[in-house]
């Protein structure tokens, strides 16, 4: 499950897993973001009110989006599901470009 987005330097995003691993990535070996496969740019910046949007906290902070933290784990609750669902769904609405 998607924990958090990743800013990278040149403004491209990737999806990282609980352990700070790409979507996808199963081994525990060091990954290099910049140059991994799976990063996007959204094609058009991200304002602070949509980041605030997706973050679990209402956050405005780009660098780095968390969708859930230990306080809202997706699947501890119904209400945690619903939304977490809800970020993911503004999130899917987003244009990219790979």
């Amino acid at each position: 499950m998607p924990y958090c987005l990743q800013r990278l330097e040149d403004g491209s995003y990737l999806f990282l897993n609980r352990l700070y691993k790409p979507l996808g990535v199963m081994s525990s070996e060091w990954v290099t973001y910049e140059t991994h496969p799976s990063k996007f740019k959204f094609k058009r910046a991200l304002s602070a009110k949509q980041v605030a949007a997706l973050s679990y906290a209402g956050d405005v902070n780009a660098e780095r989006i968390y969708l859930y933290n230990d306080s809202c784990i997706p699947t501890d609750s119904d209400a945690n599901w619903a939304a977490y669902s809800s970020r993911l769904q503004r999130l899917a609405a987003y244009d990219i470009k790979v």
